[in-house]
């Protein structure tokens, strides 16, 4: 309809033109002039719209009436209770995916929590801690063993060491010097006949720790390396009932000895075992001896 409007607008200004170049009586001329120029512009395309007729529905039929898009089937129970049960179990697996992702990151905190104090300790005795990695930390291990020479053990069975550095606190009651606590190193696990390494801290002259081999089931007296701690390490508690921090570092033939974090000596091993499993032990030369193993670790070399 604008575009009507414009071409209608466009005659009569092309009407007035033409008016304009002949005025009032002119005559035939200017009627003429007047002619061409609505000639030239019908020429050039104008129409004139034809009025809108509304289109009649056949004979017959009704007008279509604008009626709503009928709703879709419901659906099966059986489809609505599957949906229901899959979004259910979805969450379900949602929610314990989130509490493992939680309890994952809280052992994580935890190991590295405990983890910490061990670095910090292998450091001090000159270790680099990327050199190996923690074995185990072990619950506290109460030990209990009577009789004429006798010993108890409690083995870890989880690691072999070959290198390693084995800690804890050692708490003790003994009712002779001689008798005490420590560690078997590199054992094969055989009771009887078998071959390990000993680190045994005592009461003996207010403090001294032994290192012992055991071959093929027998005892190598004449090998016995003692250790005087009580000279070296001031913190060194000798009484019954009191407690040490005993740290060895085995690497090659080589026992470094550290009491309360001081170090004490190297006990060198003739016997080369090469590996084995690491335990606790009480050593009882008479009557009882009790041993206690607390805050105790096991890191082995690469």
């Amino acid at each position: 309809m604008r575009r009507h409007a414009y071409l209608l607008l466009l005659m009569v200004a092309l009407l007035a033109v033409a008016l304009a170049c002949n005025p009032a009586g002119s005559g035939d001329d200017g009627r003429e002039a007047t002619r061409t120029a609505l000639q030239a512009t019908l020429n050039a395309g104008v129409t004139v719209a034809a009025p809108a007729t509304a289109t009649a529905a056949p004979a017959g039929e009704q007008p279509a009436e604008n009626t709503p898009e009928p709703a879709p089937p419901a659906e099966d129970d059986a489809v609505v209770q599957a949906r229901a049960g899959a979004t259910a179990t979805a969450e379900a697996i949602a929610a314990r995916q989130t509490e493992q992702a939680v309890a994952a990151g809280d052992a994580a905190a935890a190991t590295a929590a405990a983890v910490a104090p061990i670095e910090e300790e292998l450091r001090s005795y000159g270790i680099d801690p990327a050199q190996g990695r923690v074995a185990w930390i072990h619950p506290p291990v109460e030990i209990s063993a009577s009789g004429y020479m006798t010993y108890e053990w409690d083995v870890d069975l989880v690691a072999v060491a070959k290198d390693f550095v084995v800690a804890g606190d050692i708490t003790w009651n003994t009712q002779y010097g001689s008798t005490g606590c420590g560690y078997v190193m590199r054992s094969d696990a055989n009771d009887n006949s078998g071959s390990r390494h000993l680190v045994i801290a005592t009461r003996y002259a207010n403090g001294e720790v032994l290192f012992v081999t055991q071959a093929n089931g027998n005892l190598l007296r004449d090998e016995i390396q003692r250790l005087d701690a009580n000279i070296i390490d001031p913190n060194f508690e000798w009484q019954n009932d009191t407690t040490n921090h005993i740290a060895v570092v085995g690497r090659g033939n080589v026992f470094s000895v550290y009491t309360n974090g001081t170090y004490i000596g190297d006990a060198t091993a003739s016997q080369g075992l090469e590996k084995g499993f690491v335990a606790f032990v009480a050593l009882n030369e008479s009557g009882t001896t009790y041993c206690r193993f607390d805050n105790a670790w096991l890191w082995l070399f690469n």
